[in-house]
């Protein structure tokens, strides 16, 4: 007789202040899901390939925080180069106007880091 092994079933217990009902409780999971892989990769690749997240370079926090937010800025530049031919495929412009584009979306968004704060920044790109 060969003995029939069950499978283990696996439960995940999901947390969230989100209601949950039988018509939202599929998305939400799946949702809960695609914010686990993009902390998974993107986390993961920021540790272990290079951009050293887990090392302390200062031990004042704005230094931290900037420290991470250059990071994170030169991560989504990384992410950006690595998808250009898709990114532009099919688009009939100049490799200079594509910069130039890409240039101009940065200075279109507003940054803002404390809402009472009213000193100007300028970001210029050459």
């Amino acid at each position: 007789m060969h003995k029939i092994e069950q499978e283990e079933k696996k439960h995940f217990w999901f947390l969230t202040s989100l209601p949950v009902s039988q018509k939202n409780v599929s998305d939400l999971v799946a949702r809960g899901r695609m914010r686990w892989k993009i902390e998974n990769e993107g986390f993961n690749m920021q540790k272990r390939n290079g951009y050293y997240l887990e090392h302390l370079f200062s031990k004042k926090y704005q230094g931290i925080k900037n420290h991470y937010y250059l990071i994170q800025i030169g991560h989504m530049i990384s992410e950006i180069l690595e998808s250009w031919e898709q990114l532009w495929e099919g688009i009939r412009l100049s490799i200079e106007q594509k910069h130039q584009k890409l240039k101009d979306s940065f200075k279109i968004v507003r940054l803002k880091e404390y809402s009472g704060t009213e000193k100007k920044i300028q970001i210029r790109l050459q």
